[in-house]
């Protein structure tokens, strides 16, 4: 009788060591492993970078339906378009260098005629859109764009007309020192770079006039931009009726860039 319980228990001992074993490594396991939340993880900011800077809510959802191909030209020998936003409305060019705005002309087709043209632009976010020439879209933003400069014209007007009332300066709120330093801006010659009589037609020579605009404002600091853009208002206010509105714009721009601290 003894011996068939020794017996027996010899059978059951290693059962009960491996049972042993594996019960001791799961209490390990357990102690030394700490249980994960089931709560979610915090959402990380930097993962809507991309949708907070290039937003699509911003803009018009289709730009290739809200802006028309109004102008191309060349300088030297670059292609330069021109675009009308007929939703806002505002006119801007468009060319090989990428503009502040991050837009960039990639092609252009078609360029023999332009009502066959076909502009692909890369615009900020990396999408691209292809732009054409639509006749009565551009009138009818055009005539939008004029309404909406002699609006700002006559609100500029009746600011500085009741500023120069109050300051007794001559109706237009301009300091004398302005007036006489835009004076002898008005003097000066036009830059060598700056020929948009070469064009065509008027097409082209608003095409150049804006390039060259284009690229010597890209390379100013916001300081300076903001400064031409005063000099401007002021320039206008002192002298509503002057005869070359582009060629004393960029008259103000190249001293600016020339003279002023950036």
């Amino acid at each position: 009788m003894g011996d068939r319980v020794r017996n027996r228990c010899r059978r059951f001992e290693p059962g009960l060591l491996a049972g042993f074993v594996a019960w001791a490594l799961l209490q390990h396991t357990a102690f030394s492993e700490a249980p994960a939340s089931a709560l979610p993880e915090a959402v990380d900011d930097n993962l809507f970078a991309a949708l907070r800077d290039h937003s699509p809510f911003s803009r018009t959802l289709f730009l290739s339906e809200s802006i028309v191909l109004s102008g191309r030209a060349w300088i030297d020998d670059r292609p330069v378009v021109t675009l009308i936003d007929t939703e806002e409305p505002r006119a801007f060019s468009v060319s090989e260098i990428p503009s502040e705005t991050g837009w960039k002309l990639i092609e252009l087709a078609g360029s023999q005629d332009i009502e066959t043209c076909i502009a692909t632009i890369a615009v900020e976010g990396g999408e691209v859109i292809r732009i054409r020439y639509n006749e009565e879209r551009i009138k009818s933003a055009s005539q939008r764009l004029h309404f909406a400069a002699k609006k700002r014209s006559q609100i500029v007007h009746a600011k500085t007309a009741s500023t120069g009332n109050r300051s007794g300066s001559h109706g237009h709120g301009v300091p004398p020192e302005r007036v006489n330093q835009l004076k002898r801006i008005s003097q000066t010659d036009l830059p060598e770079g700056y020929n948009p009589g070469a064009g065509r037609n008027s097409e082209e020579s608003h095409n150049l006039h804006q390039g060259y605009v284009n690229r010597r404002m890209g390379g100013m600091s916001d300081r300076q931009r903001g400064l031409v853009s005063q000099m401007w208002k002021q320039q206008q206010a002192v002298n509503p009726s002057m005869p070359n509105r582009g060629a004393a714009f960029v008259k103000i721009m190249e001293h600016v860039a020339n003279n002023e601290p950036r």
